[in-house]
């Protein structure tokens, strides 16, 4: 946060992407701790080429990193334990507000150690979709134009600049569903297990890239595929 409050140091701008050094201090920090555990570990800034297809770590040290170099105050740090393609449990810490969210697949979740649950809107036409742009995705016309037709239906449209913010959003009840195309999996990582724990529900499919997927979690009374 000191990096926030004063001129983040930024490393490399490669298209839409950013890296700063807190997103490289972070993610040591972390990593050192993880290693503990002799479990592998997929970071951000530092992904393996292959998936695991037993327990491992997911890590997203900065998510939201666009909007940390500017002062928007929505970024987190997102760390997942999955087993092969299944979300275990998950932890996003907000950075700004210091909120805490936690959750065990099929089991529980909590923000700041209070059940959070998710919303029970049953209608698109009512409900709020929290999406975004990946960096790294490409939209051509007729891409666009698939996206448009996934998420015109909603009564309103969200894009945050942070998947697990959006996810843990969703797992509390605030937005109704999320999608993303070609999201890299730790962004999501976290926020899957703790829709999950909430009572939501999750697609999770292989996207066009390395570690790569899209991404749909909603409320579970909501027909979004």
């Amino acid at each position: 946060m000191e990096q926030f409050q004063a001129n983040p140091h930024v490393l490399s701008e490669d298209g839409k992407d950013i890296k700063t050094l807190a997103d490289l201090e972070a993610e040591s920090i972390i990593l050192s701790k993880l290693s503990e555990t002799k479990l592998p570990i997929i970071a951000e800034e530092s992904a393996s080429d292959s998936l695991q297809d037993s327990l491992h770590w997911l890590v997203d040290p900065l998510d939201g990193t666009m909007n940390f170099t500017r002062g928007f105050p929505v970024f987190a740090v997102s760390i997942a334990l999955w087993d092969g393609l299944t979300p275990v449990l998950g932890v996003i810490l907000d950075l700004a507000t210091q909120n805490l969210y936690t959750g065990i697949a099929g089991h529980a979740s909590w923000m700041n150690q209070t059940p959070i649950r998710v919303s029970s809107v049953d209608s698109t036409d009512r409900a709020i979709l929290a999406t975004g742009f990946p960096s790294l995705r490409n939209y051509d016309e007729e891409k666009l134009t698939q996206f448009v037709g996934h998420i015109q239906a909603f009564k309103k449209i969200r894009m945050i600049g942070s998947a697990a913010l959006s996810m843990a959003n969703v797992a509390k009840g605030v937005f109704d569903a999320y999608f993303e195309e070609d999201i890299m999996l730790w962004d999501i990582a976290a926020g899957a297990a703790i829709v999950d724990g909430a009572g939501g529900r999750l697609l999770i499919r292989p996207g066009n890239r390395t570690h790569s997927v899209h991404a749909i979690a909603t409320n579970g009374q909501l027909n979004f595929e």
